[in-house]
């Protein structure tokens, strides 16, 4: 024990593991204190109660994606590639914000549990049925589970690289993270889990941007960054490291325009499902939904990536002056340079406060799969397959074990991954081409659950042959890399759905004029049907929202890139860009507060 003790205060003093010791505490407590209110029901255990506000449900939001493996893997592509290599996240604006514009009204009046449950809402038959069922187990466990395996995955490289746990010993403390961030959720719902993830996104921001104060102050101030930079690779590679968009004729141009071009729209959630409509589902009504959403995506954008870049642009500043094993290890793995950087400038207390941010960022995450993972278990496979009549306390029951079944898989998963970049671009492929067909089932009544079925298959199968069969039995052939490898993947996958949707038959009439009525999506899409609804010309339909996604768009773009050049050295066109963003987020305001709202919308 005593050596065991001498070894993790090697990197961190005692102090530093009080700090952390007093976080795990704080959270378990949080857990505990929800624990009553979430043993009501499966409502309270997956959704709130339906009783969240805006600015919990926005910042549980953000916290979730803001994980162990983020600024590691942010940092890592600054040092490696450049800034430019983050337009793999930054083309999302244009996606995130068609949730708050066009969908989290909708999620919220559709009345589901899960958004999964939307599929028997909207389709009609047994292709339904099937759908849910599939889709529960697809995307509850095996979705989840790679997302486990690779949060996992960076918590093992945060705590071998500042703790300096062995191979073995690492394995242990990741069980024990695991555990604990198992054991609040089963005890708190989906409430535990949103107010733990709030004071997770402060200590987790609060722990970055020290960082990289401390990172700036240590090379000599911002203005030392490009002098830097141009020292160590010269100034043509620095201008490629720190450009905000990459410059024709580089590596990663064609990649930006990739990621800009076609991955925002055909490869990611596009309708914004998943914990996001888990949150808004939550809402305490729409208006609450509609401001939730807004909020992950100021924040998501704006507040969350600089700190990283800053701290991974100062780590190629300082790499000639690391020790030698420091060097090798990094030019290795980038992503470990983040940790590093921690070890080499965080003082006593500081370390553990930001190793205290880790674990926050991690338990943020976990705690949110595994609950919404097993909210799919228990609402769309057990209660609608299995046990239609069980209580509310059997149900409880029921999600307890689903939680546990899906912490069991993803442990499982993550002995497997060793890059965290390779799971995020598995991800984008399984949602190649299946992203539009979660636009056009809101808007257009001719998607039916084959569309859905179509799309998803193809983009599996693809996966399977590209990623088994073709190395294995051709590997002669090259397989075009991610993401130019959506090229092929989003024609096949959506050109399926599209003929499947027209080969088989219409979803019943009957079926689609309930889903009109309940939720009133409105648009050209839906003229035929919605001419069944009394009252559906007043409808506003998708059109009218466009000039406040634009805005919002352009505002979060802005912003963005306007405090990137105010950090690069170029505080005028920095502050040009801010000042646009301000005007566009004014006029987002004003569009805002002109929205009519339901009459139980408007708290």
């Amino acid at each position: 024990m005593a050596q065991l003790w001498n070894q993790l205060t090697q990197h961190m003093a005692p102090l530093d593991w009080a700090i952390v010791a007093a976080y795990l505490m704080l959270s378990l407590g949080l857990g505990i204190y929800h624990m009553k209110k979430a043993q009501e029901g499966i409502d309270h255990y997956f959704a709130s109660g339906r009783s969240a506000s805006w600015w919990l449900l926005g910042t549980s939001m953000v916290a979730t994606t803001f994980a162990a493996d983020t600024p590691l893997a942010v940092s890592g592509w600054v040092i490696g590639t450049g800034i430019a290599n983050n337009w793999y996240w930054w083309c999302w604006v244009m996606g995130t914000m068609l949730g708050v514009f066009f969908f989290s009204r909708l999620w919220r009046r559709a009345g589901v549990l899960t958004d999964n449950e939307l599929t028997e809402l909207r389709y009609s038959g047994q292709a339904a049925g099937f759908l849910r069922g599939f889709r529960a187990i697809y995307f509850g466990v095996l979705y989840n589970c790679i997302v486990i395996g690779w949060v996992n995955l960076a918590m093992t490289k945060v705590l071998m690289h500042s703790v300096g746990l062995t191979e073995q010993q690492k394995m242990y403390a990741l069980f024990f993270c695991f555990g604990f961030s198992l054991l609040y959720t089963l005890l708190a719902g989906l409430s535990g889990v949103m107010a733990t993830d709030f004071v997770q996104f402060i200590l987790a921001m609060a722990g970055s941007i020290m960082l990289a104060v401390l990172a700036v102050q240590h090379i000599g101030g911002l203005g030392a960054i490009m002098p830097g930079l141009t020292a160590n690779f010269g100034p043509e590679r620095a201008a490629e490291m720190t450009a905000l968009f990459p410059a024709r004729g580089s590596d990663l141009f064609a990649v930006a325009l990739v990621f800009i071009f076609l991955q925002w729209w055909s490869a990611g959630n596009t309708d914004s499902g998943g914990y996001l409509a888990q949150r808004m589902i939550a809402a305490k009504n729409e208006k609450h939904s509609f401001l939730g959403m807004l909020w992950f995506n100021v924040s998501f954008y704006c507040l969350r990536p600089w700190p990283w870049i800053v701290v991974g642009l100062c780590c190629a500043v300082m790499l000639p002056n690391m020790d030698p094993s420091v060097q090798a290890a990094i030019k290795a793995d980038p992503e470990t340079g983040y940790i590093f950087m921690m070890r080499t400038l965080l003082p006593v207390g500081l370390l553990g406060m930001v190793v205290a941010s880790f674990f926050a960022a991690y338990m943020s995450t976990i705690d949110t799969h595994l609950n919404w993972g097993a909210s799919y278990l228990v609402n769309d496979v057990y209660k609608r397959f299995v046990a239609r009549d069980a209580s509310e306390k059997h149900l409880i029951a029921a999600s307890w074990a689903a939680t546990v079944a899906i912490a069991v898989c993803g442990a499982i998963v993550s002995l497997h991954m060793d890059s965290i970049r390779e799971a995020w671009y598995i991800i984008a492929k399984v949602y190649s081409g299946l992203a539009v067909i979660y636009i056009l089932r809101w808007f257009w009544w001719r998607i039916n659950a084959w569309s859905e079925i179509g799309a998803m298959g193809a983009s599996i199968a693809c996966l399977f042959v590209t990623g088994v069969i073709m190395p294995r039995y051709f590997p002669g052939i090259k397989i075009p890399e991610f993401p130019f490898i959506l090229l092929y993947i989003v024609p096949i996958s959506l050109g399926t759905a599209l003929i499947l949707t027209f080969a088989t038959p219409p979803v019943r009439e009957d079926k689609l004029v309930e889903f009109y009525r309940k939720v009133r999506p409105g648009g050209l899409g839906w003229k035929r049907i919605a001419a069944q609804v009394p009252g559906a010309d007043k409808d506003p339909g998708p059109g009218a929202a466009i000039p406040g996604y634009v805005l919002s768009v352009i505002a979060v773009y802005c912003a963005l890139f306007g405090v990137g050049k105010l950090l690069l050295g170029a505080p005028g066109l920095g502050l040009a860009l801010c000042a646009v963003a301000v005007a566009c987020g004014w006029a987002v305001w004003i569009y805002v507060s002109r929205l009519k709202w339901d009459d139980d919308s408007a708290g």
